[in-house]
């Protein structure tokens, strides 16, 4: 692997203690290395963060996306039967009532 391919994981403290010394003697010969690498330890500051933080689901949540869902597969049906009934007439009905 290269070295830069090697910055995410030295980031991460993952790395062997050889391979640790080669991304840090190149990283002492390089800024561009040096720029990547500070990219990639504030990526994981950010990651470790939005880790942490607790997510919380409405308790209605599953009840709402069902209703939604049975929904949606009310208007399709409505919307296929309006098309097959009246044809062309129905199909711009369906379309300006966006039924479909």
């Amino acid at each position: 692997m290269s070295v830069e391919e090697l910055l995410p994981a030295y980031a991460a403290g993952e790395l062997s203690a050889e391979e640790s010394e080669r991304v840090e003697v190149a990283l002492a010969e390089s800024q561009r290395l040096r720029v990547e690498l500070s990219r990639y330890e504030r990526l994981f500051v950010l990651l470790a963060a939005a880790a942490a933080e607790e997510v919380r689901v409405p308790a209605d949540l599953r009840t709402h996306v069902t209703l939604q869902l049975t929904l949606n597969a009310y208007l399709d049906a409505a919307a296929g039967l309006l098309g097959g009934i009246l044809g062309a007439y129905g199909k711009a009905l369906v379309y300006f009532l966006r039924l479909a």
